[in-house]
């Protein structure tokens, strides 16, 4: 994939030094870590080509339906530790001391009005998770194991869900090919019959709940039903993970295998995601991956890094979920 714009050493560089000034721990003060950055975004978006970029950003999404974005040469913290990945969350709090990374991405969200949000019952409802390989989800049905992902939306099981997720490349090692690849619902569509598409978007489908979430409440199994196909060409699916809630629907398990199928035909783009890279894409106008294609040192695989955010597409998105909201945070969704 072409890099949508890279930033220049200086611009980098004055970045890094306006992201370091910012006090504040997002991880135990995020509400003065942002305010500090929405104060940061006024000077950015007149001083910087940033916020140009990310009007430019916007307006390929509205204008041409484009949902993927790279960014190149981003401000990254300078040091960063080897996260111990039996605890990785744990070891970041203790070990991470500069939150340049963190920053960058909550300046891109405000400068783009698409609303970062978090999850309750992920990390205590960090805003800036890390997808990295957990020991203890080795072999098991999560994005934080090693090796291949299957395509899906994020959180496909939950009814709040990320508009656009990004990733922020902290360590990757140059040598192992680790790919994230993204099928647009556009593209997928092209390759269904139109009685798939009438059967895909009827509400007779459910959605496995992940390993991972399973950790924090172990009675929840799966998403309420729901249609695979929504309006405005979204798409809410988890491969493997996605399935008729009547198993003996016949309707809705060929309309299933065709999916699959179109799948298969349907363009990708493929990236991998680099130290210092941005990847932004659309979580619910597409389904993405990810691919080992040639890692010859698995242990080195397993220590990429990338810095994750979900964001709502605007403001409105963000007021519509509200019910869902933790009472001390208007943007940390609970799981029920």
């Amino acid at each position: 994939m072409n890099t949508f714009y890279t930033f220049t050493d200086k611009e980098r560089q004055n970045l890094t030094t306006a992201l370091l000034r910012n006090p504040h721990n997002p991880y135990s003060d995020y509400p003065s870590f942002k305010d500090f950055i929405d104060t940061l975004a006024v000077s950015a978006a007149f001083e910087t080509n940033l916020g140009k970029v990310c009007n430019d950003i916007v307006s390929d999404r509205k204008d041409n339906g484009n949902h993927v974005h790279i960014l190149g040469n981003c401000p990254i913290d300078l040091e960063l530790p080897q996260l111990d990945l039996d605890n990785p969350v744990s070891h970041k709090y203790e070990a991470k001391l500069t939150f340049v990374g963190e920053g960058f991405m909550a300046l891109i969200s405000q400068l783009q009005r698409a609303p970062l949000f978090s999850y309750e019952s992920r990390n205590d409802g960090d805003y800036f998770t890390d997808l990295v390989s957990f020991n203890k989800f080795k072999g098991k049905k999560t994005g934080f194991t090693d090796g291949d992902l299957i395509y899906h939306s994020d959180r496909s099981y939950h009814p709040v869900r990320a508009d656009y997720v990004s990733l922020l490349g902290l360590h990757v090692s140059e040598n192992e090919l680790i790919y994230t690849n993204y099928m647009d619902t556009k593209e997928i569509k092209k390759h269904l019959s139109a009685s798939a598409i009438e059967t895909l978007s009827k509400d007779i489908f459910e959605t496995e709940v992940d390993d991972r979430s399973k950790e924090n409440n172990m009675a929840w199994s799966s998403s309420a039903v729901h249609s695979i196909l929504l309006n405005d060409d979204q798409i809410r699916y988890q491969d493997t993970f996605t399935r008729p809630l009547d198993i003996n629907n016949l309707e809705a398990t060929q309309a299933l295998l065709e999916l699959k199928h179109a799948m298969s035909k349907a363009a990708k783009l493929r990236h991998m995601v680099m130290k210092g890279e941005m990847l932004i894409f659309g979580n619910q106008t597409g389904i993405h991956n990810r691919e080992w294609i040639d890692v010859k040192d698995a242990d080195a695989g397993r220590k990429r890094w990338l810095l994750k955010t979900y964001s709502f597409e605007n403001i409105d998105k963000a007021t519509k979920y509200k019910s869902w909201a933790t009472k001390e945070d208007s943007l940390c969704i609970r799981d029920n």
